[in-house]
């Protein structure tokens, strides 16, 4: 590999100093980095300028070392005095290097400044430049401080400094935070990062306060609480979404309806919370915000305004390089009031990428005095030893690395959950010499209540005085994985069951029992076979249950815990039919099942359903672009955003790792009283399967879904039927959604798109054209997602231009077992209502616990 170092130091529409590294490899590969050391020392040059100082450099350390010991000053000593002085203890000496004594003591830090010497950074070229130096000498175990320079205002500067940082240090506590930082745990779009995750990487930098505004983030503000109580960590997690932060909780927040800056406000107060707006923003100068939010080209403004402000630290596929750091009173307990009090009252400090500060002068200059020390930063937060943790299988392995010049010996402790048995949950004893790395592996025993759950698990590394903490998490899907809602028709029901062994025995029963909906105290079948699997890892057993038609719920008990489901089952009737076909000529068939109702055409491309059409009315309830290319289909990097096919379709990221994928498929029931086409694919090591069904000479269609999933950003699954009822989707087609305070009815709005986060008690959305007289009704298992979400299109939407409504149940992917999900569709004429019973006399209508709100 050729390295080639490259530097800019001048004009171009501002002055800044560029260091590069070009790196080619093969001649065709290239790539240009930051020439770290350099850009590192001009850092602190930069920093150095914002000061009022640009001619000051400091020795790393000497702040540190200042601070720690008491000292007394003296100003111009002849060289006896400083000798007699030094004798006596620590000392600061103010020297002039144009005298004899000044001359010296630079003499003697010329080592530690020839970086300023071979730096060619634009400010050393100023007219005039006066250099003033700050390092220190050790003379018999006392420190001789040294302030170097011939300007009196740069001295005096320099000793305001000095007060002001050290009255700030004796009387506030800096704590660090990552404000905005995000994660998508409860999203259908996929980045890195859990919450957990991020947490402990923050941690690790010394972070004490966390505030996450990934997209629906603020559903996990219980869990989070929740988590850093579990396990006793030090800091305080919240969450918001921008541009509304610190409310008491975000029950009823619609992000994709809030029409006006006003509503935002207006909740935010509600809530007992704060707004937020760009600094620069012609269209919010009307409304009351609480504070900016800050953009690296707003320095002017967030130093000098008194406006309160925050800085978001992003995604950690963004490399997480921003943070804050607030002064908060020692004696204040640390919680997310007291953080928000120092937010509103600007005891503040933006830290942005390459250690850019904005802020008011009197913190931000400090936190800039500690940078240029370093020392007494890496100290206060815990940069000399590198924590990190993380849960392969069932172990927690651990690594520690000192970067400290000694070695350092203390004692790990592990804190979990009763869920979770920890071997070893205090090792004494572990030392690490300089730059030593250890790693230790810790076998951890989950029990059956860790089971379903995400599991934190802290880790202390304690030694002298000090403790650090990090954190991590065992993630544990179900032990019983099942269809929650199945149909099928008599006399035999598949009914596929995976079991996630967590448990010593490698052989196990797994037993399951068939109890009629009505009288739950009658069973009536009951079968038990043997699972065997290592420990950690998951196994699916098919049983094929012999029922009649009828209503059941499905009971499943293995290693003492017990899932259920609900079937329906019925007659086996009709005759439907499946067949190939090739609609578009493109080379790949498409698969069309028929029956007196309906017609249904399943794409091989994402396993879609792009069609279904109500025979009565021949009508395709279903919004279809496909095959047609969207309209902008040679933008650049068009495959890489949501893009239109239609139909009924899924979001796995978004754009859906599904868009374009074509699956393998085969036809595996082809007549009878229903018939089946199975679609499967991989994505690289995550396995996805569905099953469609279309049953008897009824209108109803079954996809059922299993997924295999180890990419752990692919966090929901949003299964969707994108509708358009009726020749166009308009005001005149009402949908509907059951929910706690009763039938809610949505209509699209002409001028607009906007969407809901709906929390259904039953397990169905029904639309309904008033005009043509034709509907849909959509069941799913309603235990399993978030919410419903619904999406009313505009052709505002650059990537789909078009008007019609999606209704995805967003459902968390469960991994480390086998996921089972199912839905049915419903069309035709006549009222909505008239599907939702049919659904419900199969079985098809399930309803919530009252005590589960997402």
């Amino acid at each position: 590999m050729l390295t080639q170092h490259i530097q800019f130091n001048g004009y171009t529409n501002h002055w800044h100093d560029d260091y590069t590294q070009w790196h080619r490899y093969g001649n065709l590969f290239k790539i240009a980095l930051p020439d770290l050391h350099p850009t590192i020392l001009q850092s602190k040059v930069d920093i150095a300028e914002d000061l009022g100082l640009p001619g000051l450099l400091m020795q790393e350390g000497f702040l540190s070392q200042l601070f720690l010991n008491p000292y007394k000053t003296i100003e111009n000593p002849e060289l006896n005095e400083l000798e007699k002085t030094l004798v006596e203890g620590n000392t600061l000496v103010i020297t002039n290097p144009e005298t004899k004594v000044g001359r010296e003591l630079e003499k003697k830090a010329k080592v530690v400044f020839e970086w300023a010497d071979n730096l060619p950074s634009h400010q050393f070229n100023a007219l005039g430049l006066e250099k003033v130096k700050l390092f220190y000498l050790v003379h018999n175990n006392n420190y001789l401080f040294v302030i170097s320079s011939s300007s009196q205002t740069q001295i005096n500067h320099i000793q305001t400094l000095l007060a002001n940082t050290n009255n700030l240090l004796n009387k506030y506590k800096l704590h660090k935070g990552w404000f905005g930082v995000k994660t998508l745990l409860k999203s259908v779009t996929c980045t890195p990062g859990h919450p957990l995750e991020l947490i402990g990487i923050g941690m690790n930098e010394g972070n004490s306060w966390f505030i996450f505004d990934g997209y629906m983030d603020f559903l996990a503000k219980k869990e989070l609480e929740n988590w850093v109580s579990e396990v006793n960590l030090p800091v305080v997690a919240d969450v918001g979404f921008s541009p509304i932060y610190g409310c008491s909780d975000y029950v009823g927040l619609q992000v994709q309806d809030m029409v006006t800056k006003q509503a935002w406000i207006d909740y935010a107060r509600k809530k007992g919370g704060y707004a937020f707006r760009p600094v620069y923003d012609p269209e919010s100068d009307n409304f009351q915000f609480d504070g900016y939010i800050v953009h690296e080209g707003n320095k002017e403004q967030i130093d000098n305004e008194d406006v309160p402000f925050i800085n978001k630290t992003g995604m950690l596929n963004g490399n997480l390089t921003s943070s804050m750091v607030l002064f908060i009173e020692k004696e204040k307990p640390f919680t997310n009031e007291s953080i928000w009090e120092a937010i509103m009252n600007r005891k503040e400090v933006a830290v942005l990428e390459q250690a850019k500060m904005m802020g008011p002068a009197k913190y931000r200059n400090a936190l800039q005095f500690l940078y240029l020390d370093k020392i007494y930063l890496e100290d206060y937060f815990g940069d000399n030893l590198d924590i990190h943790a993380e849960v392969k299988g069932y172990d927690l392995v651990v690594t520690l690395k000192n970067y400290l010049p000694d070695f350092i010996s203390g004692n790990l402790e592990i804190v979990s959950d009763l869920a979770i048995n920890v071997e070893g949950d205090l090792l004494k004893k572990i030392t690490l010499s300089e730059n030593e790395t250890k790693q230790i592996r810790i076998p951890l025993t989950p029990l059956k209540e860790s089971m379903g759950r995400t599991n934190p698990i802290a880790v202390n590394f304690l030694w002298n005085d000090k403790k650090k903490t990090t954190v991590t998490m065992l993630d544990l899907p179900p032990a019983i994985s099942i269809h929650q809602l199945l149909y099928a028709h008599a006399p035999e029901v598949r009914f596929p069951v995976t079991i996630h062994n967590f448990s010593a025995e490698g052989s196990f029963p797994v037993e399951i029992e068939v109890f009629e909906k009505d009288r739950p105290q009658k069973k009536v079948l009951s079968l038990t076979k043997q699972c065997e699997t290592a420990i950690a890892s998951f196994k699916e057993t098919d049983f094929r249950l012999q029922l009649k038609p009828g209503n059941y719920i499905v009971k499943v008990n293995a290693l003492g815990t017990t899932t259920k489901g609900q079937l329906g089952v019925g007659k086996a009737e009709g005759r439907p039919y499946v067949y190939e076909v090739d609609l578009n000529s493109d080379g790949v068939d498409e698969y069309r099942m028929e029956n007196d109702s309906v017609q249904v055409t399943l794409l091989r491309t994402g396993a879609r359903v792009i069609e279904y059409i109500v025979k009565s009315k021949k009508d395709n309830v279903l919004f279809k672009v496909w095959p047609e290319k969207a309209g902008n289909h040679k933008s650049p990097f068009r495959m890489n955003r949501f893009y239109p096919y239609g139909g009924f379709e899924d979001f796995l990221g978004q754009a859906s790792m599904e868009t374009h994928r074509i699956y393998d498929a085969r036809i595996i029931q082809k007549d009878g009283d229903f018939v089946q086409v199975e679609m499967e694919t991989d994505y690289f090591g995550n396995h996805l399967k569905k099953i469609f069904t279309l049953y008897g000479n009824s209108p109803l269609l079954e996809v059922r879904f299993e997924l295999n999933f180890k990419n752990r950003e692919a966090n929901v699954l949003g299964p969707q039927p994108i509708l358009e009822l009726g020749k166009n989707h308009g005001t005149e087609d009402v949908f509907t959604v059951p929910t706690r305070e009763g039938l809610i009815e949505y209509r699209m709005r002409p001028e607009e798109y906007y969407g809901q986060a709906i929390d259904v008690v039953e397990g169905w959305n029904a639309g309904y054209d008033t005009m043509e007289d034709i509907s849909f009704v959509g069941a799913f298992p309603v235990s399993q997602p978030l919410f419903l979400h619904m999406w009313m299109n505009h052709p505002r939407n650059t990537d789909a231009p078009h008007y019609y409504v999606e209704f995805q149940p967003w459902t968390p992917i469960i991994q480390k077992s086998k996921m089972y999900f199912s839905y049915y569709l419903w069309g035709s004429g006549g009222a909505w209502q008239n599907g939702v019973d049919e659904l419900r006399k199969r079985n098809l209508i399930t309803k919530k616990n009252n005590n589960q709100k997402y």
